[in-house]
Order: structure tokens, then sequence, then C-alpha cells
């Protein structure tokens, strides 16, 4: 079963990604969007695991990697796909003819907790998504 076998027919716009639920796909740069982390995890006591979706945006005129994958949450962009992972991601959208569409999988936003100094620890954010051959 493929990535993208929750799709019917090659016209989708928008789907939803079932992954096995291992949560082991890292964002990455979530560094520079902690603000926006913390407004997507909502009132969650600090160090709580928030469980919710993620929708992945392909940004095709991204000036730096025009192969890129946003990751948002809650309407907040909160980081990247990793290269590796972003072209294996696209590479599955091609192979099942959908070049352009917009899908949603389950997140986890962890992290937060305060550090001995008292300052807030960051926020990480963890996807579950299938392995792409």
């Amino acid at each position: 079963m493929g990535l993208l076998s929750w799709l019917f027919g090659s016209t989708a716009t928008a789907g939803h990604i079932d992954g096995p639920g291992f949560f082991d796909v890292e964002v990455v740069g979530e560094s520079n969007y902690q603000r926006a982390i913390a407004k997507a995890r909502g009132r969650a006591a600090v160090g709580e695991t928030v469980v919710t979706q993620a929708t992945l945006v392909l940004e095709n005129k991204n000036p730096y990697d025009k192969q890129a994958v946003r990751v948002d949450i809650g309407g907040q962009m909160v980081g990247y796909l990793d290269r590796d992972n972003a072209r294996a991601y696209r590479r599955e959208l091609k192979r099942n003819g959908h070049t352009n569409i917009t899908a949603t999988c389950a997140a986890k936003i962890v992290g937060g907790k305060p550090r001995p100094d008292g300052t807030d620890g960051l926020y990480g954010v963890i996807l579950d998504l299938p392995t792409v051959d």
C-alpha cells in the first residue's frame, strides 16, 4: 500500500495520509517558528505532548529549494520536511499522478519543558507518515 493509497482518482486536490503510528518524521527548522508552534499547541500544559493535524504544503516557488514541503499546524507555519523526505514525498505524489496536492497527517508537538535556568525549552514537531520506498 503506497503513501497515497488514501486518494481516489488522479484529480484529488486534498487528502489525509494515515501513518503507521510511529511519529518518526521530524520537522526541520522549527527553532525559527517557536511562537507559531506555541500558538498552534493551544492551552496544553507546559511540556505536554499535543497530538494534532499537520498540513503538508508544496512550495514550488521557495527561493531556497523549489522542492520544499512546508508543514503547517492550525494555520501556522511550523517548519519543513527535511530535503530527503520532501523529495521522497514529491516522488510518491508524482508516481501516483498527484503533482499538486495538499495533504494532512497526524503530528505531535513535543518539548517546551522549562530549562534549569528557568527559560522555556524549545518545541519540536514530529509527523506520522508512512515510509516511502
